[in-house]
């Protein structure tokens, strides 16, 4: 059976699943794993992407939570996929995609602070983003409409 196009798909499950709330509200919290945590905090903190809770864990402005969980082996959130980049069948996926502000401010200061980032990228209609990579190769994408 052929893939179905994302506007046929859409029309599928709207016909069989009629409902029109999600029960899933926002994204509490998320996990990722690194091979050292405080290393992590450390950049996320440097850069001035997160501050912390009363209770020293990483949140974002929006008082979600990030939490940097050591593994015995170096593994990612990233992943190959085929279906985001027309040109590119192998494309490296972050896993989280941050909505930011001063956008051209935080990639100048994170690229002046010696963190790995790429260049900063219009999309047109899509808005401006970058990616940069934690201390463990993590790949995440910063983005900010225009």
């Amino acid at each position: 059976m052929a893939a179905l196009n994302k506007m046929e798909l859409k029309h599928e499950l709207e016909s069989k699943y009629s409902h029109t709330q999600a029960m899933l509200k926002r994204i509490e919290c998320v996990y990722i794993p690194v091979t050292n945590a405080a290393a992590a905090k450390r950049f996320f903190m440097k850069h001035g992407l997160v501050t912390l809770s009363p209770g020293g864990n990483v949140k974002l402005a929006s008082g979600q939570g990030l939490f940097f969980l050591e593994t015995r082996e170096k593994q990612s959130p990233n992943f190959v996929t085929h279906d985001w980049d027309e040109d590119n069948e192998a494309h490296e996926m972050e896993a989280i995609c941050f909505e930011v502000t001063a956008i051209h401010e935080l990639h100048r200061r994170m690229k002046d602070n010696g963190a790995m980032v790429s260049e900063l990228k219009d999309s047109g209609g899509c808005g401006l983003g970058f990616y940069f990579f934690d201390p463990d190769g993590n790949k995440y994408a910063a983005w900010q409409d225009v």
